[in-house]
């Protein structure tokens, strides 16, 4: 897919170059852009008074070539292409198609098909998501209506009929807000008025209610088995029920009771919730594939949180995604956490990765997600036509640092998935360990893990896990981590207590962390076959002090023990000027408001045995606020 995305950028562009300062210019990864047919769709609902189509109109078009975008979305509604039932109208659509491609650009579609046309609201088929807490409907429809995949088929087949040969791309939109994977959040009350509407759990349609039963009694097969593990004793397996979900008071429950019955149950009941979109997504791709089968998929996911009402895996996401050859689309201009916290999944399971912005970006913010972007691997940019424009000079002067390749990262983030599921995703992410990422990313780049990357192996591509938060997690982790420190890894934690496995076992971690270990003053280090663990003398919510003490640790790993290789040193000073390792550069990004004269100081003894270095170890760097600046590499000598 990356490919011929990448075939498209320069041919779209070519026409740029004879006005280079008003236009972005080539870019080494394609740029696109959406938002059309938004305003007729808010016109049905009454949320816009406002005439026009949002149509490819000349203007737009010539906006496309300066903002160097290779394809353009249309937001394709069901309530406007079916006005009256069996009566399809796509003209608008077909405008749009037919503008584009006659000025050489792609035609992407994502169809929201979850908001229904007023006449099909008022029939016996619909079934809308249902609040399980309140017993309130939701005018979407729900995912677990048994007509849904008539629905999309119905669509799909109409689409396909009226225009399958202009549509290029496919944005796969699951029935839920955006389109976007997860659950109803009232992000789209401003442009579909609803009752009712709120982040919550909306699983209390019968059908929901039916499909939670039968996905327990198909994974515990015995009623006892069941009974057992959560502590209950129904007598029959029509009798299951979800966990108490007003206010979250099953989850209260599990934390203050702290019995593996009580955890197991509510880990159960999100588990289910968050599988159904990795249940729906790819057969809603399937099905979207009976009609288009060699166009690119793409699924969004958005929110940039994981609270668990919005229905968010983001380790399962990626892995789903790529087993059913999907590329997945996630939020950018949001904490460089959030998206590394996707994009470390999304690089170790291979699928491709594209970033879009929750919404409005200044221009000063952009050049910020150009750093992360290009941080974290980005190989597809969607940006709002606004965004862009505005944006012009900067993207031109940073657009080259992005070019898909991958950054070298050397330290992973724990974050404790299992322990923020009990917690309900209190905060969006695991306070602790989002606080010393965002504390410590002055000081040191890092990926974000947590127990099931840990469980499929991801581990093998780090040197050092920091694990400062997470005191209740699944067995398989704390092995994997075990396992993973013998054969040679770091383990850097802190004054953080003791960690027990869902069930109560805390062995596992006192074999690494003896009891006693962790309340000293000083720096602790123990070495486990070939690896260490080192233990910094702080408490988790220190976060501060924490992030400085762990750039110290790892920078010098080789001063608790000879044969340990240090983490390279590319920054490692606070001073608001972030570092980020790439195959072929390192790049520096102030995010500050003041001008940084940054003095770096690089070992040589960190760049043996690493196919690029750089020139030379010492460099006097001046950097104006919020710009990015980047130190080539080049081939190491023998290579």
């Amino acid at each position: 897919m990356l490919t011929s995305l990448l075939s498209l950028t320069a041919a779209a562009i070519l026409s740029s170059a004879t006005e280079p300062y008003s236009y972005i210019g080539p870019t080494r990864i394609p740029f696109y852009t959406g938002n059309l047919s938004v305003t007729p769709f808010m016109r049905y609902w009454g949320t816009a008074s406002t005439q026009g189509d949002d149509w490819a109109s000349p203007e737009r078009i010539r906006l496309l070539k300066r903002i160097s975008c290779v394809a353009d979305c249309d937001y394709q509604s069901w309530a406007l292409a079916e006005p009256e039932r069996e009566r399809w109208d796509f003209s608008l659509y077909i405008k749009n198609a037919d503008a584009l491609h006659e000025a050489g650009f792609k035609y992407v579609v994502f169809c929201w098909v979850h908001f229904p046309p007023r006449w099909f609201l008022n029939s016996p088929e619909f079934v809308p998501y249902r609040c399980a807490e309140h017993g309130e409907e939701l005018m979407q429809l729900s995912p677990w209506a048994p007509n849904i995949w008539d629905i999309y088929r119905r669509f799909y087949r109409a689409q396909y009929k009226a225009m399958g040969d202009k549509i290029d791309w496919v944005r796969v939109a699951v029935p839920s807000d955006y389109g976007e994977i997860g659950y109803p959040a009232a992000m789209t009350s401003w442009i579909v008025p609803q009752k009712h509407a709120h982040p919550g759990y909306w699983c209390g349609d019968p059908y929901a209610r039916a499909d939670f039963r039968a996905d327990m009694q198909a994974r515990f097969r015995k009623l006892d088995v069941l009974n057992k593990r959560w502590g209950t004793s129904f007598q029959a397996w029509e009798d299951i029920t979800f966990p108490d979900l007003r206010d979250e008071k099953a989850a209260q429950i599990a934390r203050e009771s702290g019995k593996p019955t009580d955890r197991r149950r509510w880990l159960d009941f999100v588990d289910w919730y968050y599988g159904e979109w990795l249940e729906f997504t790819p057969k809603l791709a399937s099905l979207i594939r009976e009609f288009y089968p060699d166009k690119p998929l793409i699924v969004s996911v958005g929110y940039a949180s994981e609270v668990t009402k919005f229905g968010n895996d983001y380790s399962a996401i990626p892995k789903m995604a790529r087993r059913h050859n999907l590329a997945v689309q996630a939020p950018s201009n949001v904490s460089y956490y959030a998206v590394k916290r996707i994009s470390t999944a999304c690089r170790f399971y291979g699928c491709p990765f594209y970033t879009e912005p929750p919404g409005d970006v200044p221009p000063e913010a952009e050049v910020a997600r150009v750093f992360t972007d290009a941080s974290s691997g980005v190989q597809t940019y969607f940006e709002y036509p606004q965004n862009l424009e505005r944006a012009v000079a900067q993207l031109r002067k940073y657009k080259d640092h992005l070019t898909g390749a991958q950054p070298e990262v050397e330290l992973a983030i724990f974050n404790p998935t299992i322990e923020h599921r009990l917690y309900c995703g209190r905060g969006n992410f695991p306070l602790n360990a989002y606080m010393l990422a965002e504390r410590g990313r002055d000081l040191f780049d890092y990926d974000v893990v947590d127990e099931f990357l840990i469980r499929d192996g991801a581990l093998s591509k780090y040197r050092v896990l920091i694990y400062v938060q997470g005191s209740v997690t699944e067995e398989f982790a704390l092995r994997r981590i075990a396992d993973w420190v013998k054969s040679g890894g770091t383990l850097v934690t802190c004054n953080m207590g003791p960690v027990e496995t869902v069930e109560g076992d805390r062995s596992i971690w006192e074999s690494l962390v003896p009891v006693g270990t962790a309340n000293s003053e000083q720096v602790q280090t123990r070495q486990i076959g070939r690896g260490l663990i080192v233990v910094l003398p702080f408490k988790p919510e220190e976060h501060e002090q924490l992030a400085q003490e762990v750039a110290k640790a790892i920078y010098n790993l080789s001063r608790f023990e000879s044969g340990q290789r240090d983490i390279c040193l590319i920054d490692g000073e606070s001073d608001n000027v972030f570092a980020t390792l790439l195959p072929d550069r390192i790049l520096y990004f102030n995010c500050s408001d003041h001008p940084v004269v940054k003095r770096i100081r690089l070992r040589p003894r960190d760049w043996s045995g690493r196919p690029a270095v750089p020139e030379k170890m010492d460099y006097e760097l001046n950097l104006a606020p919020h710009s990015i600046e980047a130190l080539l590499l080049r081939p190491a000598a023998g290579r």
